[in-house]
């Protein structure tokens, strides 16, 4: 009985000094949750905006040379001259004892009727119609693509007068070989309008007492008016030769022949005839530099060299 006593306190005292342990334990096996750390004000204030970026230094653009210009300068000139006109129908004298059929001997007047003298072969034969000379005024436009090398824009005004001549013979029986040639149409009023584009090369090295030869073929358009007859109009080809001689610093005096050469279309042969007008010229000349007076100094000077 006492031992039972004895051995139940003992059980009871070691309960009572291992249960703060066991307590303890029990605690540290728990996850432990931090308590939320306090933001601080500087955790809720914005972000402070990062400073700009500087524009990187600019790099030196290198300076413009002869070659970067693709217009070197423009050539302004005003001329006036003489139009030589051209024949564009030329029958030949028809022999004796010919027959021709109804109309076809016919030649068409400047108003657009048909000449009752053409209609008497025995009498009139021969007929020729062609454009008399008279003045001439233009203008071009030259653009410089490189020293020597240009393109002109062009235009040219003539007047003159279409005149139709016939061989006429008084008395055809008795005296066959005695004929003149007559007028027996006119009109005074014809116009000419041609405007183009060529392609010029003044040849500086051929260069003689201050004279540049300038060589040159261009094309374009030409319109030939009359009173009362429709408008004569073509494509041309054409072949230039000039003369400039510089008065002095952009100024210059040029001469210029140009040989214009276009399909005619003639209503009595019904089909068209290479015509060929020639203009002579002489105007004034205004050269107007694009490129900077010390690129156009330095590129003379190497040119030169």
């Amino acid at each position: 009985m006492k031992f039972r006593t004895l051995v139940s306190l003992l059980i009871a005292m070691g309960l009572l000094l291992s249960g703060p342990a066991l307590m303890a334990q029990e605690e540290t096996d728990d996850p432990v949750v931090p308590a939320p750390a306090e933001q601080t004000d500087q955790e809720n204030s914005t972000p402070a905006e990062a400073p700009p970026l500087e524009d990187p230094a600019p790099i030196p653009e290198e300076p413009l040379i002869y070659d970067d210009y693709t217009v070197k300068g423009y050539a302004i000139t005003v001329f006036g001259g003489q139009f030589s006109g051209a024949k564009y129908l030329e029958n030949m004298d028809l022999p004796d004892r010919t027959i021709l059929a109804s109309g076809a001997g016919d030649i068409m007047g400047y108003d657009g009727e048909v000449l009752l003298v053409s209609q008497d072969p025995v009498h009139y034969t021969g007929a020729h119609k062609e454009i008399k000379e008279g003045p001439a005024y233009g203008a071009r436009i030259g653009i410089y693509i490189s020293d020597d090398f240009h393109m002109d824009l062009l235009g040219t005004y003539a007047t003159g007068q279409a005149v139709t001549t016939m061989r006429f013979t008084s008395d055809p029986e008795n005296f066959p070989d005695k004929s003149e040639r007559i007028e027996v149409d006119k009109d005074d009023g014809y116009k000419m309008f041609k405007g183009g584009l060529a392609l010029m090369y003044d040849a500086t090295p051929a260069t003689f007492f201050g004279i540049v030869p300038r060589l040159g073929f261009g094309l374009g358009g030409i319109i030939n008016r009359y009173s009362e007859l429709s408008d004569v109009t073509g494509l041309y080809l054409e072949g230039n030769f000039g003369l400039n001689f510089e008065l002095f610093d952009n100024f210059q005096i040029a001469g210029q022949v140009d040989l214009t050469n276009f399909a005619y279309d003639v209503e009595e042969l019904g089909y068209s005839n290479m015509v060929n007008f020639v203009t002579f010229s002489l105007g004034l000349t205004v050269y107007l530099d694009v490129v900077p007076p010390e690129v156009r100094a330095s590129h003379m000077a190497e040119k030169n060299n």
